[in-house]
Parts: structure tokens; sequence; C-alpha cells
């Protein structure tokens, strides 16, 4: 098929993003962002990745995090909980000359403007433990994202999910297609940081679902980092192909996310040109095949 304007910029876009530095790419849900449930400040580094990965592993779908004092200071109470404290790392520092303790930023901001002076201070690492939202009684619900709370499935998603016949769900904190259960699972959509991001994230998801054997019939085992690469290629570009057909307002951050998405499984590829075209005809197939789809059932399932 000959390809429009939009897909001819985009594409282009994919190809440059080849030859720039790694964008940080970032998650378009926020529901992860592991935080301290009273003060609201995130975790960063070791204890941020520590905490994702426990979160995971116990299906937590509360992002927030408090310390035993913290928990018995507010009267909130722990349920079940017996080993399910996590050890996070909390830095403080002490003031040698005015023997005092600081945090971590106020002695970032003195050293800046002293550097002379880091000798002064001593470094201490503490360990605290913290349990999940979800294991504290009392502690208030999780405010819904207010921007999304209101948010409508466009009527093109809506037709692609009944024309396709694919389950669809939204719960957890992992957006996914399972081909042996032919189902598309995305979070809750207040998880999301807008509705560009909620919207992209369903038709990838659904975009993966085409690959079924009853309809594009694609490789999808992903036994090897290769296939899977090739298959996340194929849903990214289709969902940005599909995205034009809906009226939101994309910003740069949105192109950033697709086009480091798409890089970091380019990389993965040993004859990388060659296999982004081959990703791209496969994508024009699955945006073709989505498309037909809808036009012939649309007045079926519109609403």
């Amino acid at each position: 098929m000959k390809l429009n304007k939009t897909r001819e910029e985009l594409i282009k876009m994919y190809i440059d993003s080849l030859k720039e530095d790694i964008i940080p790419w970032r998650q378009r849900w926020s529901n992860n962002a592991n935080r301290n449930g009273l003060t609201n400040i995130e975790y960063r580094g070791v204890n941020q990745l520590l905490l994702q990965f426990i979160a995971a592993k116990e299906h937590y779908e509360d992002s927030r995090w408090l310390t035993y004092v913290q928990i018995k200071e507010k009267g909130y109470k722990l349920k079940d909980s017996k080993g399910k404290g996590v050890p996070i790392e909390f830095w403080s520092v002490y003031d040698i000359k005015n023997k005092q303790r600081l945090d971590v930023s106020q002695y970032d901001k003195i050293i800046a403007l002293n550097p002379e002076e880091k000798d002064n201070y001593k470094l201490f690492c503490n360990t605290s433990y913290v349990f999940n939202g979800s294991l504290i009684e009392g502690l208030p619900p999780l405010e819904n994202n207010k921007k999304m709370k209101n948010v409508e499935i466009p009527k093109f998603i809506k037709n692609t999910i009944n024309n396709l016949g694919v389950k669809y769900s939204e719960h957890g904190n992992k957006a996914y297609y399972n081909p042996s259960t032919d189902e598309v699972v995305l979070p809750p959509k207040e998880a999301f940081v807008d509705k560009y991001s909620y919207y992209a994230t369903q038709l990838h998801e659904l975009c993966h679902s085409t690959g079924n054997k009853n309809r594009l019939n694609r490789n999808m085992s992903n036994d090897n980092k290769k296939d899977y690469a090739r298959e996340e290629l194929i849903a990214e570009i289709s969902s940005s192909f599909l995205m034009q057909k809906l009226n939101v307002e994309a910003k740069a951050e949105h192109y950033d996310n697709h086009k480091t998405y798409i890089k970091s499984w380019i990389e993965i590829l040993e004859d990388k040109p060659n296999e982004l075209f081959k990703a791209i005809n496969e994508s024009n197939r699955v945006v073709d095949y989505i498309n037909e789809y809808s036009r012939n059932k649309e007045k079926s399932y519109e609403r």
C-alpha cells in the first residue's frame, strides 16, 4: 500500500532515532512509582528498584509504603503483614562541627557551595522497613487521576476490541496480550499519565492480538529475544500509525516514547535497517487488518 505523509514522517523518525543517543523511556502509566504514603516523596535508586520488584511479585496495586512508626503514629493497623516488611536504605549526614544530623538534600546544597567543607560531614546509611499500602488498615484509598477518571474509550478502539473478538480487561499494574487466552490486559485508566498514553497502550496490545493464529497468524511464541523484539516493533509501529486516527494531541514526549521503545528493541536485531523495514511492512498489514475489520463491522458495535 502507498504510505501517507504521516506514516512517511513516522518511519523517517524511527530510522533517524537509530542514530541518536538513547532517550530515557518512561512507562506510560504511573501507578508503579513507589513513594512514601505520608510525605509523598518517591523512592529513588536501589530502593525504587527493590520496591518495584516486590510490588510485582506480591501483585500490590498500591504504590504507597509506610514505616511501622508512621503507621503507628497515624493510628493505622497492619494486616497479614508477617514477613512483608521491605528493607530500604535511608541515608543521613552528621554535621561534625555543629553536632547535628542533616538530610542528604541539605548536605548536597552545602557541599555544592562549599566543596572544601566535605570533611566536616559523615554519611550514615540506616535501614528502615516499609509496608505496602494494601497491608495497612485505615489508610485512605488512593486518589484517582482526575484528568483520566472520565475519559471514555474512543469508538474506534471499542469497535476494534469487539470486532477482533479479543477479551479485554483493566486491572493490576501491567499491560500485556496473553496469546493462550486471547486477552488484552491494561492497568486501570486512572493510572495512566495522560489520554494519549492510555489509547496508545490499548492499541499496542490490540496490535499484538492480531498475531493470533485465527487472525494474521504471526509467530507469537517469543522463544527468544529476537522473535520478541520483532513482535514488539510490529505492535509499537502499528499503534503509532493507528493513533493518527484519533483526535488526540501528541506532544514531543509521546513521540520520544515511541522512538525509544522502538530503538530499545531494534538494537537486539543484527540486521537493523532490514529488520526495521520488515517490521514496518508487517505493521502496515496490521493497520489495514484493523481498519478493514472495523469498517466491515462498525455499524454493529458503534455506540
